[in-house]
């Protein structure tokens, strides 16, 4: 059963996901896509270490951090410094960590360290297997965020004929909405419908 997709967070804020597709692809597990530049890099650790612990409180698990070192191709105007990728069993999770009213004042922090944030749900669309919790391995990693399956089809043959595994291949599951009372509702931008 699919998790209600609005929530109401504050007196006046409410939240919406609006399914990129069929809302079957938020039913199950979720993946939060963070892609941004900093504005504060040394604001943004500190509101990691401060609001860490909610996340995990709601059974939030972080997947991938990583920081941008070279793009191979495409638009430059598109990539992002740092990508981090967190975990929710469920959309409600997602909905109850936004609901915390700490978490929501820490999170203040975040809004003045970041700029050019990006921000989406990404579903389990292929047959690359999550890392295991223990396994969180320095080094480099090659991230690909493609538009179309077409794309995806290309990848999942490239991988295969090079025998090279795909750790996570996800396409985009949904956008987050914020409607506050008074305000024309905001889309956050999510311009990755898919993610290696």
């Amino acid at each position: 059963m699919t998790d209600t997709l609005q929530r109401k967070i504050t007196e006046k804020i409410s939240v919406e996901v609006i399914p990129a597709g069929d809302d079957n692809s938020l039913s199950g597990r979720v993946w939060a896509v963070n892609w941004f530049n900093y504005q504060h890099k040394w604001l943004y650790s500190l509101y990691n270490r401060l609001a860490a612990r909610h996340v995990v409180a709601v059974g939030g698990k972080l997947l991938f951090k990583g920081h941008h070192q070279r793009p191979l191709l495409g638009e430059g105007a598109l990539g992002r410094q740092t990508l981090l990728i967190v975990s929710y069993s469920r959309i409600g999770d997602f909905f109850e960590l936004l609901a915390n009213k700490t978490f929501q004042v820490k999170s203040l922090l975040r809004i003045k360290a970041v700029k050019d944030f990006v921000f989406g749900f990404v579903s389990r669309a292929g047959t690359g297997k999550e890392p295991a919790a223990g396994n969180r391995a320095m080094g480099n990693y090659l991230v690909w965020h493609y538009q179309g399956s077409l794309a995806a089809g290309i990848l999942a043959n490239l991988a295969a004929k090079h025998q090279l595994p795909l750790f996570f291949h996800e396409l985009k599951a949904g956008q987050l909405k914020r409607k506050e009372q008074g305000k024309a509702p905001e889309l956050a931008p999510f311009f990755m419908d898919g993610l290696v």
